[in-house]
This record gives C-alpha cells, sequence and structure tokens, in this order.
C-alpha cells in the first residue's frame, strides 16, 4: 500500500475544529488563616457609640510600709498612664463587574468576589497585628536559629516573670517555624501533653494546631517574614492582653449599580484600631527563613 506522503490534516491546519474546554468549577486564591484578631484583648464595645479613639487606663501596684506607734500612714499616689488605640485604620477593597462580562460569564463572580473584598480587608486586620513584633522588647532566638524547646520556655519564662495569667497564651507561627516545631519531639508526641491521642491536624479549627507546655499553637502565613542577611521571621507567643484590636465598623459589603458604566461595583470597608497594649505580655521568637 503506497504511503500517504506529507501532506496531512493536522492539529495545526484544523486548530480552528478544537474547542477550548472551561473547567466547570473555578479554582480560589488559597487565604491565610485569620489568627491574630481572636486571640487578643478586644474592645469593639468602647467604640459602638462613636469617637476617634480609646483611651484605656492602667492601675498600678501599691506597696506597704511597716505601721509606727503614734506615726501617720504613708499615702501613696502613683502617676498613672493609659494607652490610646486610634481609631485610623480605614481601608476599603472594592471591585467593579461589567454588565456584558456577568452575562457572557459561565461563573458566578459576583459572589466570589465580594467574598475576596471581604477577606482582604480581614487580612489587613491580621497583619497589623503580627506588626506588633517590631514594637517589644522581649525577643528570644535571631534569624540564624530554628525555633527549638529552649526558645519557646524562654519565651514562657517571659509571661511567667511578668505574671502574666496562665490562661488565654497563644503561640502564633509561620509555617517555615510549624516546620522546626514539627521535629521536637515534645510537640509531636502530642501525648506527652496528657491528653491523649494524636494532635489535631495541621491548619484545623482556623489555624490551631495543638498546645505545648499549656500554650496553644496555631499557624498563619500572616506572621511577618523580613528580608535580609539574614532574613528573619517574626513568631509571636503572648498573652492575649500584649495587644489591643478595636473594630469601630466590621468588614462592611455594599453593592452600588452604576448604569452610566453599565456595570456594578462591589466595595467592603471596616474602621479599626489596634495598639499594643502589655510590652511584657508578648514574646518576639525570632527564627530562620526556611527555603
Amino acid at each position: 500500500m503506497a504511503g500517504y506522503g506529507t501532506t496531512h490534516q493536522t492539529i495545526t491546519t484544523g486548530a480552528v475544529f478544537i474547542p477550548d474546554i472551561w473547567a466547570k468549577k473555578i479554582e480560589i486564591a488559597r487565604e491565610s488563616k485569620k489568627v491574630m484578631s481572636r486571640l487578643v484583648n478586644r474592645r469593639d464595645a468602647d467604640a459602638a457609640n462613636g469617637g476617634d479613639s480609646v483611651k484605656i487606663p492602667f492601675v498600678s501596684n501599691l506597696s506597704t510600709t511597716a505601721v509606727s506607734a503614734e506615726t501617720a500612714v504613708t499615702f501613696q499616689a502613683p502617676t498613672e498612664t493609659s494607652v490610646t488605640v486610634n481609631l485610623n485604620r480605614y481601608f476599603e477593597s472594592s471591585v467593579s463587574i461589567e454588565d456584558r462580562l456577568t452575562i457572557q460569564s459561565a461563573y458566578g463572580l459576583a459572589v466570589q468576589y465580594q467574598q475576596k473584598i471581604a477577606e482582604a480587608l480581614e487580612r489587613n486586620v491580621q497583619t497589623d497585628l503580627t506588626g506588633l513584633y517590631s514594637g517589644l522588647t522581649q525577643t528570644t532566638g535571631t534569624g540564624h536559629t530554628t525555633l527549638t524547646e529552649a526558645n519557646i520556655v524562654r519565651a514562657i519564662q517571659y509571661l511567667n516573670d511578668a505574671n502574666a495569667p496562665m490562661t488565654d497564651r497563644n503561640l502564633v507561627v509561620k509555617p517555615g517555624a510549624m516546620n522546626n516545631l514539627q521535629q521536637i519531639s515534645r510537640f509531636t508526641e502530642y501525648q506527652n501533653t496528657g491528653k491523649g491521642g494524636a494532635a489535631p491536624m495541621v491548619g484545623g479549627n482556623g489555624g490551631l494546631i495543638g498546645d505545648v507546655f499549656g500554650v496553644q499553637v496555631h499557624m498563619t502565613t500572616d506572621i511577618t517574614q523580613v528580608s535580609g542577611t539574614p532574613g528573619t521571621i517574626h513568631n509571636l507567643l503572648f498573652h492575649k492582653d500584649f495587644a489591643v484590636l478595636v473594630e469601630q465598623r466590621g468588614v462592611k459589603v455594599e453593592r452600588d449599580r452604576r448604569p452610566d458604566y453599565l456595570a456594578t461595583g462591589y466595595v467592603a470597608s471596616a474602621l479599626w484600631g489596634y495598639a499594643e497594649l502589655r510590652d511584657d505580655h508578648g514574646v518576639d521568637i525570632r527564627t530562620v527563613i526556611n527555603t
């Protein structure tokens, strides 16, 4: 049988007959675990009736004086301090979808983008709080070291020295530091905590992983990572009172129909303030960036 030669209809010459197939389901960009905002001191109610700042006063500890016969007592008058939370973090995230795209798209874009603009604001709150590492006095580790058991224990001692309550203590780490933590036998051998059974799965329950030495451990990519020589991850071990968050208005998503543009806009906004509340209730645990 004679050969057909070299003239054939191929996928190149017949490309117009080959359809592009679009998946029925779209893939959504992964989102960080929103951890910090639910672990710190919340004072939202203080700003519910207006105002542009919240002032939180402190009461000092007092001392004692030996009593002497026929001698007046010694009155104490400490100069008290306060922390001011300025409600100046006012941000928006928005998207406008033209009618033609809505009509011709095979996907429900309005729902997806409304979720994404809200998530962008929530992520901003988290990174504000993780950025408070820069003001902390107490640190352990360096950009040259991994997350070690000794550094965790030293950080816990800082809280103990400050008389921080034993409850509401948290360790929030970046995945690179989680890598180190998973190689510490006292953490991975979860039965040593006295609870028995296997440790919760990474990322379960909104970033909660487990606990070590009575401190709940969470993982999120929102922890600050600073490039440099060396690059450094600033993990945080803290009691909830190390920071305060005031959301005067949480994330609000609004729809704006614009017939002059034949489009519909979706705008999310939020107003909040945050501050370091008790410096001695937080520790910056510095670790190396794993590559």
